[in-house]
């Protein structure tokens, strides 16, 4: 470890070597001393500017004047603003100025007399002044520390804040994304196993279903036959009976239809007649689309308007004509239903934007809900976004609708774009 510095200030070199041996043994927390010779104020200054960490000052009154020393006290404390060095006042004069004087009117903390520093009072006020030199320093550093925790505090808080605000940001969209995630995979499995019960049930009702038209056919000929032979005998009371019959036949087949409807809607759960993915041109598929529609198509991408995507044709046909059919029953004019057509990063884009009705909030997410339908009993079988959304996630592709009450609807398609 380094030696404490010691400057010795006095104009008789015999005392600088007196004072050298008396010490030259003396140690402090395993620390020798150093000794730093200066024969004159001036020279004192001069060292207490070049060197660092002086730690005692054992300074003579009288040198080159009679105030020397004190003079030298204080430009140490006022000019150099030196308060952490301890400052022994040494003099072969007591009498010309008084010890208590000396030590109110200036900033020293001890006043000896040379012929009464002996070697045991040296190591008594040398221990003294080392350890108040310690005692300085751990609170200079504490209050320089303490200093800077307050001019850094604010700081330190900001950006602590700000971490934390990084932080519950990221908790916050990564809860947002599990619960996404929770959402889809819901509604992917809802879907399967409607599909699974939907593809049971239309196969098992289509059977019956045929049978009773078949049948109800047969009996709508039969009371033909009936009327005719009935009109002969002219009989009014059987007439007004045979009134009453073909209006249940006709209620009957409105119902059968509607029967029908439905089996053929949920149908389509088994698959677009087994249709497999292959590689076609978006453009000609939308060509297809539109040949008689008044629905204008517009790509993002112009210079990638051929897009090349493997897919389902008749599948995307079949959903962008539910689309079509959606925006229309809105209340959309065909001429004001816009297609945008974007290729992304890794997905193409096909979003049907109308200007129709608009979906009430608390109801949009219930639209891709199997037979779920805001129009009148009958006037709709409510699976047409729900065979849509199972025709998209069939290619592992999303179904999204944004919708603004009065104002219209839009639904985005997003595929991923494979080659192979």
């Amino acid at each position: 470890m380094s030696p404490w510095k010691v400057l010795i200030v006095d104009d008789e070199p015999e005392i600088h070597n007196v004072t050298k041996m008396a010490l030259s043994r003396f140690a402090y927390e395993d620390r020798e001393l150093s000794f730093i010779h200066a024969y004159s104020k001036s020279e004192a200054i001069k060292y207490m500017l070049d060197e660092q960490d002086i730690c005692v000052v054992l300074l003579d009154v009288i040198m080159e004047t009679d105030n020397a020393g004190l003079e030298c006290v204080h430009q140490i404390r006022q000019e150099l603003k030196n308060h952490d060095v301890r400052i022994i006042l040494r003099t072969g004069q007591p009498s010309t100025i008084p010890e208590h004087e000396v030590m109110l009117k200036y900033d020293i903390n001890d006043y000896k007399n040379k012929v009464d520093l002996t070697k045991s009072k040296l190591y008594i006020t040398m221990t003294s002044a080392l350890r108040a030199y310690c005692d300085i320093k751990k609170q200079s550093k504490l209050a320089s520390e303490l200093k800077d925790l307050n001019d850094n505090l604010e700081a330190k808080v900001a950006v602590r804040t700000a971490e934390l605000t990084q932080l519950n940001q990221s908790l916050i969209a990564a809860n947002e994304k599990i619960l996404e995630q929770q959402n889809s995979l819901l509604q992917s499995e809802k879907m399967a196993s409607v599909g699974y019960l939907a593809s049971g049930m239309a196969h098992e009702i289509n059977n019956p279903l045929g049978a009773m038209k078949c049948n109800f056919t047969v009996l709508k000929d039969y009371i033909k036959g009936l009327s005719h032979h009935i009109s002969v005998l002219n009989n009014e009371s059987l007439n007004g009976d045979l009134i009453d019959i073909f209006e249940l036949l006709e209620d009957n087949e409105i119902d059968l239809n509607r029967i029908e409807q439905i089996v053929a809607a949920l149908s389509v759960f088994n698959g677009v007649s087994d249709e497999r993915a292959q590689l076609h041109n978006l453009t000609e598929i939308f060509t297809c689309f539109v040949s008689n529609l008044s629905t204008q198509i517009v790509f993002d991408n112009e210079p990638n308007s051929d897009i090349t995507l493997l897919c389902c044709r008749e599948q995307l046909l079949k959903v962008f004509d539910i689309l079509h059919t959606n925006a229309i029953e809105s209340g959309a004019l065909p001429r004001d239903i816009s297609v945008k057509v974007r290729l992304g990063r890794g997905n193409v884009s096909i979003s049907f934007k109308d200007q129709g009705v608009g979906i009430e909030p608390t109801k949009l997410s219930h639209i891709f809900d199997p037979f779920y339908s805001s129009k009148p009993v009958g006037q709709n079988v409510g699976l047409g976004l729900t065979i849509a959304l199972m025709l998209i996630k069939n290619h592992h592709g999303e179904l999204i609708a944004t919708s603004e009450l009065g104002k219209g609807s839009c639904f985005e398609i997003r595929i991923p774009v494979k080659t192979s």
